[in-house]
């Protein structure tokens, strides 16, 4: 089955008034990792390994069948008890494909879509074309011979979405749409699935964080006393932008987390028992994850923690790091 990448928004906020403190990161070429729609990256991998980037991908307990060849690329299904996944593997092993196989020489189709077709910047030898079918769009790489191609994404042997990256700048890959921070309100930030804490009189924010994050739990731990003392409200949203190095550990954590009930969630992050659900995510927790890293993408995020809040007049107050004057922050807040 052709894979088609849906359409993102980009939101322009306004800059944070707050001084900024220490953050984790997102990947350096402005992505975060998102959970894969196929088999996402799992901690269970091993580096030595000839199926490095396979297993990587996969997870070290899935299962291959019918290994062949297809053209220069090594192929077959990896599976696990409830998923299936068509990989195609160069030689080196440093990448692995996964979609459909198409029998036909690369540069036919490439000739045949015309104006329609956007040339990828090779990655390690691969070549790839971003082809656009009306409002939906695909993309389709060359297999090593370019007797064929394959439809479909390609990862890198960190789990890292290499299609995504290669299509981000393409106009019409991914259009933005511009609003100011008063487009985003309270009803915005209230949609995003977290765990709150906290009185309800108190002055409110929501803080986006990685539960890999050690940033985002200093910040969290700083700002509990306040909490405590009813002087703070807390809407804490689990995201998972640290997979790039931590093998997949931030999606597996924070699925877990989002598996709480939502009073329980930001207790069960700071005292320790996301390993608790992490191998029996809730049902939902997947897709609230990938929503709540889509808003992420759309402000632009550029590390955990984030807060964001609305001040008393309506406009977005934006504060990225480690608060270091809570008393400022407090009053930020209260504008």
């Amino acid at each position: 089955m052709l894979r088609f990448y849906p359409l993102a928004l980009t939101l322009i906020l306004l800059a944070p008034t707050v001084t900024k403190a220490q953050q984790c990161s997102i990947a350096s070429n402005g992505t975060s990792s998102a959970p894969s729609t196929s088999l996402p990256p799992e901690r269970q991998s091993n580096p030595s390994d000839s199926y490095d980037a396979l297993n990587r991908l996969t997870g070290s307990g899935a299962h291959l069948a019918s290994p062949g060849q297809f053209h220069g690329f090594e192929t077959g299904a990896a599976y696990t008890p409830d998923r299936v996944f068509i990989y195609f593997l160069p030689k080196d092993h440093r990448g692995v494909l996964g979609g459909t196989a198409i029998p036909v020489p690369y540069d036919t189709l490439r000739s045949l879509s015309g104006k329609r077709a956007t040339d990828l910047a090779p990655w390690h030898g691969i070549r790839g074309m971003f082809l656009q079918n009306g409002s939906h769009f695909q993309v389709i790489y060359a297999t090593p011979d370019g007797q064929a191609a394959v439809a479909g994404s390609l990862w890198d042997a960190s789990g890292r979405d290499v299609t995504r990256q290669q299509i981000q700048h393409i106009p019409g890959a991914v259009p933005s749409v511009r609003m100011d921070g008063a487009q985003i309100t309270k009803t915005v930030l209230a949609s995003l699935h977290g765990g709150t804490v906290g009185s309800l009189s108190a002055p409110s924010t929501v803080m986006l964080i990685d539960p890999q994050c050690m940033y985002s739990i200093k910040a969290a731990q700083n700002l509990m006393p306040l909490v405590q003392a009813g002087k703070l409200r807390l809407k804490v949203v689990p995201l998972s932008v640290l997979d790039y190095e931590d093998r997949g550990e931030s999606t597996r954590n924070a699925q877990a987390m989002l598996s709480y009930p939502e009073t329980d969630m930001v207790r069960a992050w700071l005292g320790g028992h996301l390993h608790e659900r992490a191998d029996t995510p809730a049902s939902n927790a997947a897709s609230q994850l990938a929503e709540n890293g889509t808003f992420a993408k759309s402000i632009a995020l550029k590390g955990t923690p984030t807060f964001l809040w609305i001040r008393t007049d309506g406009s977005l107050g934006r504060l990225e790091g480690n608060p270091t004057d809570v008393s400022s922050f407090l009053g930020e807040l209260a504008r």
